[in-house]
C-alpha cells in the first residue's frame, strides 16, 4: 500500500525554528522596532516561551485612553494578540 500524501509535521524542528531562527527573530525584531518608534515612552522587551518573543511595553494610560499600540500596530500592518 503507498503512503498516504500529505504533510507531516516535525514538532522538533518547527520548535527550533520558532525559538532559533536569526531569520525569524530578526523579522520580529524589526517589526517590533517599526511598531514602537511610533509609540513614545515606548520599550521593547525580548524573551521566550515556547518561541521567541518581541513584545513592547507602553504606558498603561496611554493604551487606555488612545490605543497607542494598537494603533501603531495596525499602521506597521500587525494584528496585535
Amino acid at each position: 500500500m503507498a503512503p498516504k500524501p500529505g504533510f507531516k509535521r516535525n514538532a522538533k524542528t518547527v520548535e527550533h525554528i520558532l525559538k532559533k531562527s536569526p531569520g525569524l527573530q530578526a523579522a520580529l525584531r524589526a517589526a517590533g522596532a517599526r511598531v514602537a518608534a511610533q509609540i513614545p515612552g515606548a520599550e521593547i522587551e525580548e524573551y521566550e516561551t515556547d518561541r521567541f518573543v518581541v513584545g513592547i511595553k507602553v504606558p498603561a494610560d496611554a493604551q487606555a485612553r488612545d490605543g497607542v499600540a494598537t494603533r501603531a500596530a495596525g499602521a506597521a500592518g500587525l494584528t496585535p494578540g
